[in-house]
């Protein structure tokens, strides 16, 4: 198991003396679950108070440390560069970490939203999320063929001056690209 222990180390290393996010393989969390599972059933199996127990009592100690360490400064890297409206490649990222990238833009895109209700005087609500608040409503200024919306359903083809309610993340997109514009609906 010296080679997971070095790959983990080497990525630890690299991730803590860079200011940018390094790319780790698609399956590295998953090789390292299976690492550190392995490392606690032989631990287990090996006589109290031997040296080899001892030593993999160590590793375990170690390795699990690194692992925590580096998904923390990772996450840290992650909401830093999200916080500054930046995007972090999402091909440095693992699955794992992409599913959270994208569960933070969601955050921060709803704490955008709450600060710009409070500043239109538009009363707040912490904690409520309706069905209203993942959907925009887009009044289409371009012709636009059909699209798969992030919920995985389809959602058109549209013309011009049609109004149609889009997953709140395609419908963004959309506006920024100036293919649509956001109707605002009172609740």
């Amino acid at each position: 198991m010296t080679g997971l222990y070095d790959k983990l180390f080497e990525a630890w290393e690299r991730e803590s003396s860079t200011v940018d996010i390094q790319t780790l393989p698609e399956s590295f969390y998953a090789e390292m679950g299976e690492y550190a599972s392995k490392l606690r059933g032989q631990t287990r199996m090996l006589e109290k108070g031997s040296m080899k127990r001892r030593i993999s009592e160590k590793e375990k100690e170690n390795a699990e440390q690194m692992l925590e360490d580096l998904a923390r400064i990772r996450l840290r890297k992650i909401l830093n560069t999200e916080l500054e409206g930046k995007t972090v490649e999402a091909s440095s990222l693992t699955p794992e970490e992409r599913k959270l990238q994208a569960e933070l833009k969601r955050i921060l895109r709803e704490h955008s939203e709450w600060v710009k209700n409070i500043l239109m005087g538009y009363p707040t609500r912490i904690g409520v999320e309706s069905k209203a608040s993942r959907f925009k409503v887009v009044r289409f200024m371009e012709p636009l063929p059909a699209i798969i919306g992030i919920d995985m359903k389809t959602y058109g083809p549209f013309q011009p001056e049609d109004v149609a309610s889009l997953p709140a993340e395609n419908a963004e997109n959309l506006i920024r690209r100036g293919i649509a514009k956001e109707i605002v609906v009172p609740e």
